[in-house]
């Protein structure tokens, strides 16, 4: 029999601990309890604090129960001042002048699926009407098809708005200026059906249009990581009905 050395018995137990660190780490699973996925008070930001692209147990609050899974998926458009742009946060970083964000949360829950749109506009005037910030559908291509979903009309859709500071240059000087920003979270209706679609979507980029209530439209991707989730999130409850 071959005699191992001190050296390569250590260097198997290192390869063995690295392995199990793998282990650990390609289990971990990322824990988000439902409180947290409460918008009704608003949320930061950009969703500051969430997890992006990735599944999210979603967790009872005050027992150790799963309760569904969630994708939570966020896009932003406008400039980016000095300070995001060395950060690479852009618009994520803060409100500023001619930002938006659109935060959306895709999954099933025990009782149901759902989808919800966080809409989030700092405009260039700090002035904008509400409607302008409410979907009233949203249409996903998958697959050569148009998937259409309604708001859900039995879920309230709430209405936010905040004021805030931001630095601008004037005359070669750093200054503080203020505005306000907007924010819109509304719900909408999937169903099994819809659900399976979004389930079977291709692995890649999709675009959505959100419609909204005054009739403009805006086109938003929703990113790979998240639609690769959707499999996973809407496998929780496939059916969308409230378990029994």
């Amino acid at each position: 029999m071959r005699k191992m050395s001190l050296g390569s018995f250590s260097a198997v137990l290192l390869i063995i601990g690295c392995l199990n660190g793998w282990t650990e780490k390609a289990i971990a699973q990322t824990v988000i309890e439902e409180d947290k996925l409460n918008t009704n008070k608003g949320i930061y930001w950009a969703g500051s604090g969430f997890p992006f692209s990735q599944v999210a147990i979603i967790k009872d609050t005050l027992v150790d129960a799963s309760l569904g899974k969630v994708v939570i998926d966020r896009h932003g458009e406008g400039p980016s001042d000095f300070s995001s742009f060395i950060a690479g946060t852009g618009p994520f970083s803060s409100p500023f002048p001619g930002r938006f964000v659109v935060v959306s949360f895709w999954g099933s829950k025990i009782e149901g699926c759902f989808v919800k749109m966080v809409i989030q506009s700092s405009p260039n005037d700090g002035q904008a009407e509400l409607k302008q910030l409410v979907p009233k559908t949203i249409q996903l291509g998958l697959n050569n098809q148009i998937l259409e979903l309604s708001r859900n009309e039995a879920t309230k859709v709430r209405s936010f708005k905040s004021d805030y500071t931001y630095k601008s240059s004037q005359n070669g000087k750093e200054i503080n200026r203020s505005s306000t920003w907007y924010m819109t979270d509304t719900s909408f209706a999937i169903d099994g059906t819809a659900a399976n679609f979004l389930k079977n979507a291709p692995k890649k980029e999709i675009r959505m249009r959100l419609v909204f209530e005054n009739g403009d439209t805006r086109i938003v991707p929703i990113g790979k990581g998240t639609v690769e989730n959707w499999s996973q999130t809407y496998g929780f409850n496939s059916a969308c009905v409230p378990s029994k």
